[in-house]
């Protein structure tokens, strides 16, 4: 086996880890630098999440030259280092630097255990099951779990693609000739360590260890920020990464006439609680389901999260100067998770529209803007149901038409406040704060957007009118109700009684919720719940303000912590369960025969080579060398907006009559040719023509390559 893509060498391991540290040291100093006036936390966060951003975005701007090399990677290193330099040259003599005592720091812990411990208890439970579902070797071939069954194949054959080829802008390895519009920077930071000498394994794992604690912290500093207690925002934390609607109750002995079964959470592929399709339970666990296996998700929302922190801040408690370093943050967001940088774009306007409303004489409309937010958002959504005659996710273009509508309207109310705001107050305030962190912002997104998002929005089945995201029949209401769970029960009156400094607060959620509803912005709509995450997270904490307000109201009456524990419990069950599924789930991804073939293949063919194979997703070929294929996954390249038919019919005839298509081969420049047991069950071959036409290369049990002319 390849040690390369296994264990990899001591020294290879240990020197991505220097530079993968390397560059979170230099994001640490800078935000000393750039944030100097902040409390420790924020300086060890920020510079945290800006390390990840600069071993992203860095090397990068370097391999449009220089290719993905390491070259590339030293010069990048070293301008940041220059910069440091340059920064510690010209500070401020006396500009202020604040360390927090010993004592402060203890009682910093003391006061923030709780969160603590819950966040160290989480990364356990996520290392362990990342260890577990990343290229474990064992006895037969190299495994996986349940959750990273599908998405792992895709991540790691761009990580090494990025590295092995260090094509840049890189191309897909399942679609040669295809730039990669997907957000790739989730994992060239590990092709980095890939291209240093670390192993696939390590070097896909190592990042993450990171990015999840980033995500964690990120959460629970912009909860408690906003709701200034540690129990609420240790309770908002929970619900949200321990996330389970009502599908245990599926599980139950209701009847004799049972569908699904307890044990069967644990042996079955995917029955948990929290992914029941077809019973309409489609709101995931966001660690097992989203955090752990969807590498774009877990980095955007590790840069998202803290932003979302610094944005509140900047804004509410008036920390101006904060405007300009999340700005930095968020214009780095496209091409490592472009719906982390939409929601971002929304939270934005929608706070930037709140603080033009309350900053000029107005009357609410309603003493209970909550209320009036509740009835109006669920009101109207259930009429669009029944518009839509309740078919599942009606795709009519008058849904999108009606959320541009609503969007114009927003648009003219803010042009309409801003202008009055201007005329009463000045621009000088606006400019210096909103007005720089929005140029900053699109000094560095465009460039981004319109080199690779756009080229792919453009594209068949991207930005399509699309209501009512997963729901698959059920009443709107009711579909949220069950795939949120218990949390419905402190939603409902949270709204009606939250404060207008609350509400102003969540008002993105909303706007989030109304556009991911209306719109879908893939062309798997299923991919808006990375959006309806964002708005999960709004409406945990408003939850558990209201709901720590109704405890300390309620403490003293008997059987009230009783009912406490048991709402804790039922909100999140049906998370432990998918948990314990994810502990104890184990499947072969590459059997050792294909992983012998991706041997061959890595040490004796060129970085563009291609390769003709079937189109499993669990391709070796593109995971492990990082070489190209033909054609790969249906469904990958159609929710990539790529599929393409007419090659699909090639890979078909290339394969079934290799004798006449010799103009093919030529056609997709095809050096070998790749035929085990996935290709003799897609296609009717006749093996003794290839025996006649090709050369075989490679035998290892049921495996042929074949090389081509």
């Amino acid at each position: 086996m390849n040690t390369l893509v296994h264990t990899g060498s001591f020294l290879g391991n240990l020197t991505g880890t220097v530079l993968f540290l390397y560059f979170q040291g230099c994001g640490i100093l800078f935000s000393g630098f750039l944030l100097r006036k902040k409390d420790m936390i924020t300086r060890l966060l920020c510079g945290s999440v800006l390390g990840s951003v600069l071993l992203m975005w860095i090397p990068a701007l370097f391999s449009f030259i220089f290719g993905f090399s390491k070259l590339s990677h030293i010069l990048a290193a070293g301008s940041c280092t220059l910069i440091l330099f340059l920064l510690d040259f010209f500070k401020a003599e006396n500009a202020p630097y604040h360390l927090p005592s010993r004592e402060c720091i203890r009682a910093f812990l003391k006061k923030h255990r709780i969160f603590l411990i819950l966040c160290s208890t989480t990364f356990i439970l996520f290392a362990y099951m990342l260890s577990t579902h990343t290229l474990l070797v064992k006895e037969d071939g190299l495994h996986t779990g349940q959750c990273s069954y599908g998405d792992i194949n895709f991540h790691l054959g761009v990580i090494t693609g990025i590295s092995v080829q260090q094509t840049f802008p890189p191309e897909y390895t399942i679609s040669p000739g295809h730039r990669l519009c997907y957000p790739f920077l989730c994992d060239s930071i590990s092709s980095s360590l890939y291209t240093f000498g670390a192993s696939l394994r390590y070097a896909y794992m190592f990042p993450m260890y990171f990015a999840i604690l980033q995500v964690m912290t990120g959460f629970y500093c912009f909860a408690y920020t906003w709701l200034k207690k540690v129990s609420k925002a240790c309770l908002a934390w929970f619900l949200f990464f321990y996330n389970g609607g009502l599908g245990f109750l599926y599980f139950l002995d209701w009847t004799n006439n049972k569908t699904y079964f307890f044990q069967n959470i644990f042996t079955e592929y995917y029955q948990t609680p929290t992914n029941l399709i077809s019973n309409n339970i489609r709101f995931v666990n966001v660690i097992v389901d989203m955090l752990l296996p969807q590498r774009a998700t877990l980095f955007g929302y590790a840069v998202l999260f803290p932003c979302l922190w610094l944005l509140w801040r900047a804004v509410y408690h008036q920390e101006k100067d904060l405007f300009a370093f999340c700005a930095l943050l968020v214009g780095a967001l496209p091409m490592i998770h472009t719906h982390s940088f939409l929601a971002m774009a929304m939270v934005s306007a929608s706070w930037l529209l709140m603080q033009l409303y309350h900053s000029l004489p107005h009357k609410l409309p309603t003493k209970k803007p909550g209320l009036f937010l509740c009835l109006s958002f669920f009101t109207g959504m259930s009429i669009l149901q029944l518009f839509s005659h309740g078919e599942a996710g009606s795709d009519s273009p008058v849904f999108m038409k009606i959320c541009l509508s609503v969007l114009a309207l927003l648009f003219l109310f803010g042009i309409t406040a801003l202008c009055s705001y201007i005329k009463q107050n000045g621009c000088k305030e606006l400019l210096f704060t909103w007005g720089i962190y929005l140029v900053i912002i699109l000094m560095l997104a465009l460039p981004q957007l319109f080199n690779w998002t756009f080229s792919q929005a453009s594209g068949s089945g991207f930005t399509t009118s699309h209501f009512n995201w997963s729901n698959q029949g059920d009443p709107y209401l009711w579909f949220y109700i069950k795939n949120f769970g218990v949390i419905f029960l402190l939603l409902i009156p949270a709204l009606i009684y939250c404060s207008k400094k609350t509400f102003a607060i969540i008002c993105p959620a909303f706007l989030i919720w109304f556009v991911m509803e209306l719109i879908s912005f893939s062309p798997n709509t299923y991919d808006n719940n990375k959006l309806l995450y964002v708005v999960y997270l709004f409406l945990c904490c408003l939850c558990a303000d209201y709901g720590d307000w109704i405890y300390q109201k309620a403490k003293r009456l008997p059987g009230v912590r009783l009912w406490t524990v048991c709402f804790l419990l039922f909100s999140c069950v049906s998370a432990i369960l998918t948990l314990g599924r994810e502990i104890v789930s184990d499947y072969t991804l590459y059997a050792n025969n294909h992983v012998e073939a991706a041997l061959y293949i890595e040490q004796s063919t060129p970085p563009d080579t291609v390769i003709l194979t079937n189109d499993r997703h669990v391709n070796e070929i593109t995971s492990l060398t990082g070489r190209n294929i033909v054609s790969g996954s249906p469904l990958l390249l159609s929710t990539h907006g790529i599929y393409d038919d007419q090659k699909v019919q090639d890979v078909k005839s290339m394969f079934e009559d290799p004798a006449s298509s010799a103009t093919l081969f030529k056609k997709y420049d095809v050096d070998y040719i790749m035929i085990s047991s996935w290709e003799r069950n897609s296609f009717t071959l006749d093996e003794s023509l290839f025996d006649q036409t090709f050369t075989c290369v490679f035998i290892s049990g049921d495996i042929k390559i074949y090389a081509v002319g």
